[in-house]
């Protein structure tokens, strides 16, 4: 890897600490969640019928199938979530404190990308999809 390669990378990895540190303060403040729990929260809001199999959970979160769990329970007690059989089932709280977390999350994103030239966020995002290309949200 070059240096500027590098670089970049490193730039990228500060770049998401700081943003997911941003997050969790907001979304832990207004809304008793952090950025992992959001993130969870929308990916299971994205399958079909709010219903995902527990391992569909390790790459949007980027942590291990036991990680995903430990974070699981939490959701489930509070009655975000429902767990059942490898599955994972968003309820209503759930699909509540997410409807009200995205408008806080997406105030803060905006503001970080506020002042971009344009077409930076279309550079951004290409290069982002390049190093993690999506992918649809399977059923369960």
């Amino acid at each position: 890897m070059s240096a500027p390669a590098l670089d970049l990378c490193l730039d990228i990895s500060l770049a998401h600490a700081r943003l997911q540190l941003a997050l969790d303060d907001a979304l832990g403040t207004w809304h008793g969640i952090g950025h992992a729990d959001f993130i969870l929260l929308h990916t299971l809001a994205q399958a079909e019928g709010g219903r995902l199999r527990t391992a569909a959970l390790v790459a949007p979160l980027g942590v291990p199938v036991s990680a995903v769990v430990r974070r699981l329970i939490p959701l489930e007690k509070t009655g975000h979530i429902a767990r059942d059989a490898g599955h994972v089932s968003l309820r209503p709280a759930g699909l509540a404190v997410l409807a009200e977390a995205r408008t806080t999350a997406s105030a803060l994103c905006a503001d970080a990308l506020q002042g971009l030239p344009a077409g930076a966020t279309d550079a951004a995002a290409a290069l982002l999809h390049h190093l993690a290309p999506t992918t649809s949200v399977g059923a369960a």
